[in-house]
C-alpha cells in the first residue's frame, strides 16, 4: 500500500461533522491510489458515517485544483418544538399560533364574536421529541426535546384531555399559555360623561372613541373600535384599538397581555406581552415584556423611548432630520420589579394554602368525631373557597414566573431587525450596553456581540 498520508491529509471541524481531505503533494505518475485505499484512509481516522464515495472518485483525479474536498458530513440534529396553546376563535380562521394574531386584519381581530357555554376554544399542542443526528464518528447526537408546559383552564373554562371549552357565554381573552372566557361589557358609540368612565370585571368593547381623560379598567381585553385619546385603559388581558392612539404625552395604556393598534403618536404605553402596530409609533413611550413589531405599512419608529424584552421589528427607525429616538432592549426595572411581585405573591400562597389545608383537615377530623357547629361549617365553607382562590392566585405567580424565565433565557439573543432604514441620532441599549448609531444604514440588525453591540446585515 502506498503511503497515503504523504500526499493526503483530512481535517475535522471542531463539531466532528465535517470531515476535509486536502492534498498535501501533487501525484506522480508512477504512484497508484485506489479508492478502496483511500476509503480505508478515511477509516483509520475513525470516519465511518456520512462518507461521500462520489467526493472520492474526484479525488482520484489527482488534480489538485480538487482539493479540498468535503469527504464527509454529519447530519445535525432537528429540535423538538414547544408545546403550544392553540386559539380557536368562533367564526376567524384556525388560529395555529400566537404570531397568527398579527397577520389577522386589525379590524377583523377586533370583531372576534363571542363564544357560547360548551364550545370548543382552544387546544393543547403537544411537544415534540426532535430528531436526533449523527456526527461522522457514529456518535449520536441528542435533539433537544421541545418544553411543555402546564394546561391550565383560565376563568370561566374547562379542560377535556387536550382541548379547551367555554363554561359561559362570553368573549375570548388570549394569553400566552392560558385563555379567559369573560363576560362583555359594550357601548355603542363614544365613551362619554352618559357612560361615565368603566370599571368591570369582564371584556369591555367600545363601538366609538374613548375622548381625554376617560378611564376604563378591564379583567379582560378591551377593544375599541375609534380613537383614543389620552385617557386611561387598563387591561388584565390585551387591548385592541382600531384607529390608533393620540396620548398627547398624557394617559396610560397599560395590560397584563399584547397591544395591537394602527398607530401611536405621542402615547404611553405598558404591557407584558407584544406591541403590534400596523403604521407608525411617534413621539412615543412603550415598554413591552415581549417584542415590539412595527413593520407593516409605513412601519416607522420616530423619536421617543421604545423598550422591549425580547425583540424589535420595524421597518424604520429615526428620520431624515434625525430625530432623537431611543431603542431599548433586554430586561428593564419594571419588569424586575413585577417578577419581585409575583415570586413574593407565590410565596405568600404556598405559605397559606399549607395553613388552610391543616385547618381543613382538623375541621374534617372533628366532624368525624362529632357534628360540627353552624359556624364551624360556615368556617370549613369558607375555608375551601379560600383553598380554591389561594390555588388559582399560586398558579397564575407561577405561570407569570415561568413566562419571566423564558424572557431571561431569550435575552441574550435578542435584537433589532430594521427592514429599510435607521438614520443618524438614534441611541441603542442592551442592558448596560450602549451606542449611538451616528450614520445612515440600510437592512441591518442591530444585537450584542462579545459584549458589543454590533450592526451587521440582515
Amino acid at each position: 500500500m502506498n503511503a497515503i498520508d504523504e500526499y493526503y491529509e483530512i481535517q475535522i471541524d471542531k463539531q466532528r461533522m465535517q470531515a476535509t481531505l486536502i492534498q498535501k503533494v501533487r501525484i506522480d505518475e508512477e504512484t497508484n491510489i485506489t479508492v478502496d485505499e483511500l476509503k480505508l484512509f478515511i477509516k483509520e481516522h475513525g470516519i465511518v458515517f456520512g462518507v461521500k464515495e462520489e467526493q472520492l472518485e474526484k479525488a482520484m483525479l489527482a488534480d489538485s485544483n480538487n482539493h479540498p474536498l468535503i469527504i464527509a458530513e454529519g447530519v445535525n440534529p432537528v429540535n423538538g418544538t414547544d408545546a403550544r396553546l392553540n386559539p380557536i376563535f368562533p367564526t376567524l380562521k384556525e388560529v395555529k399560533n400566537r404570531d397568527d394574531l398579527r397577520k389577522v386584519d386589525l379590524k377583523q381581530v377586533i370583531s372576534i364574536p363571542s363564544v357560547t357555554h360548551g364550545q370548543l376554544i382552544g387546544e393543547k399542542i403537544p411537544a415534540t421529541s426532535g430528531v436526533s443526528g449523527t456526527n461522522i464518528f457514529g456518535e449520536e447526537i441528542v435533539a433537544k426535546p421541545g418544553k411543555d408546559f402546564r394546561f391550565r383552564p383560565g376563568k370561566n373554562t374547562r379542560i377535556e384531555e387536550n382541548s379547551l371549552y367555554a363554561t359561559i357565554d362570553g368573549q375570548m381573552s388570549v394569553e400566552p399559555k392560558i385563555i379567559h372566557v369573560y363576560p362583555l361589557f359594550e357601548v355603542n358609540g363614544d365613551l362619554d360623561l352618559k357612560t361615565g368612565n368603566i370599571d368591570f370585571v369582564g371584556s369591555v368593547n367600545i363601538r366609538g372613541n374613548v375622548p381625554a381623560g376617560f378611564e376604563i379598567r378591564s379583567k379582560g381585553d378591551i377593544r375599541i373600535h375609534g380613537t383614543v385619546e389620552s385617557a386611561t385603559l387598563i387591561s388584565e388581558g390585551a387591548i385592541f384599538v382600531s384607529a390608533g392612539i393620540v396620548g398627547q404625552g398624557k394617559g396610560l395604556i397599560r395590560a397584563t397581555g399584547d397591544l395591537h393598534t394602527s398607530f401611536i403618536n405621542q402615547g404611553i404605553v405598558e404591557v407584558e406581552g407584544d406591541v403590534n402596530v400596523t403604521q407608525s409609533i411617534l413621539h412615543s413611550k412603550i415598554q413591552a415584556g415581549g417584542n415590539v413589531y412595527c413593520h407593516k405599512g409605513k412601519g416607522n419608529i420616530v423619536g421617543g423611548d421604545i423598550s422591549a424584552g425580547k425583540n424589535i421589528f420595524v421597518k424604520e427607525v429615526g428620520n431624515a432630520h434625525n430625530t432623537k429616538t431611543t431603542l431599548y432592549l433586554g430586561v428593564h426595572q419594571e419588569m424586575l420589579n413585577k417578577e419581585k411581585l409575583y415570586s413574593h405573591n407565590y410565596k405568600k400562597a404556598e405559605e397559606d394554602l399549607k395553613k388552610l389545608h391543616l385547618l381543613l383537615t382538623n375541621l374534617s377530623e372533628k366532624e368525624k368525631l362529632s357534628p360540627l357547629s353552624p359556624s364551624e361549617k360556615i368556617m370549613k365553607l369558607r375555608v375551601r373557597n379560600t383553598i380554591t382562590l389561594t390555588t388559582e392566585t399560586m398558579l397564575e405567580a407561577k405561570g407569570k414566573l415561568e413566562d419571566f424565565k423564558e424572557v431571561y433565557s431569550d435575552n441574550g439573543h435578542s435584537e433589532i431587525m430594521i427592514e429599510k432604514q435607521v438614520f443618524a441620532n438614534v441611541d441603542v441599549y442592551f442592558g448596560k450596553y450602549r451606542r449611538k448609531i451616528i450614520s445612515h444604514h440600510q437592512q441591518v440588525k442591530v444585537y450584542l456581540e462579545n459584549s458589543e453591540i454590533t450592526i451587521g446585515p440582515i
